[in-house]
């Protein structure tokens, strides 16, 4: 009785290869090389490369309604896992207390920085003692006005906020990723601020704000936390926009940073309207000099 049904489900399955395939970018792809690729209905495509694909990347076409090929998406995969962290240094770099944190926080070094978002301004506390050159790193970008009208495009609910990606060839290539500070005992908790990054020294641009406790980060040298929310801003952190869920290189259904850095904010706003936005990021002059002169590395 069941063979109506499989036939169903199989046929269901062929008409929807015959619609869509997916394909691995090979090695050797460059901005502008044209891809051969046969379609499964035996069609040869000629697909130009975009500008932000690497190889290794999984690109899916779909056919339209009008029988035309086209790119529907591209996932980037996952980076592989880090090397574990050593237990002997594990020991040695135990996590601050609540008290030492609070002090930190306080210290004359601090920078205060406020990133004015679609809902309203979150303060941010910058600690160079924790990261001096993630610290450093996020002031000259914020210096430079990087942080203008950038979608906030993960938004993981309890996770995080994530935002930095670009549709702009010179912000894109002006910042080469800096190397990773060391660890110091910060833990990942609500409101603390990292850098977003895959492996050792790749911190460039890409900041994420965190909205629970994670013990099981900040274990890494690239994850350790240059800064925290302020208190009075956490109400505001909460209320930006999570209901999209994760991007689609970690398992979720919400935007893309690949298809952004591709297409720009006109991808967010007609595919994710809901998304808030990190607008133009300030500090004080007086208080980003001190910083830097008072770590130098």
């Amino acid at each position: 009785s069941g063979e109506p049904e499989d036939e169903t489900a199989a046929a269901a399955a062929i008409e929807e290869e015959a619609i869509a395939f997916s394909f691995e970018v090979p090695d050797g792809v460059q901005t502008g090389v044209v891809l051969k690729v046969m379609a499964p209905d035996n069609v040869q495509l000629h697909i130009p490369c975009p500008g932000n694909v690497q190889p290794g990347d999984r690109m899916t076409m779909q056919k339209t309604a009008d029988g035309k090929w086209g790119i529907k998406h591209i996932v980037r995969p996952e980076a592989p896992p880090a090397a574990p962290v050593l237990e002997s240094f594990a020991r040695e770099v135990a996590c601050r207390p609540d008290a030492q944190l609070e002090k930190d926080l306080n210290e004359p070094h601090v920078c205060t920085t406020v990133l004015t978002t679609s809902k309203g301004d979150i303060r941010l506390r910058i600690v160079p003692s924790w990261a001096p050159k993630g610290s450093q790193r996020f002031l000259q970008l914020v210096m430079d006005k990087y942080y203008t009208d950038l979608a906030i495009y993960r938004a993981v609910p309890d996770f995080l906020v994530q935002f930095g990606v670009v549709n702009d060839p010179a912000r894109n290539s002006k910042y080469e990723a800096i190397e990773d500070d060391d660890l110091r005992g910060i833990p990942v908790t609500e409101g603390m601020v990292c850098f977003a990054a895959s492996g050792a020294d790749t911190r460039v641009a890409t900041i994420c704000i965190f909205l629970g406790e994670f013990p099981q980060l900040g274990k890494n040298s690239w994850e350790t936390p240059i800064g925290k929310v302020c208190d009075e801003s956490m109400a505001l952190l909460r209320s930006l926009y999570t209901g999209y869920g994760d991007m689609p290189q970690c398992g979720g259904s919400g935007p893309d940073p690949i298809e952004l850095e591709d297409k720009g904010n006109d991808y967010i706003t007609e595919h994710f309207p809901q998304c808030d936005f990190a607008l133009p990021a300030c500090v004080g002059y007086l208080f980003f000099a001190v910083a830097l002169l008072s770590f130098v590395f």
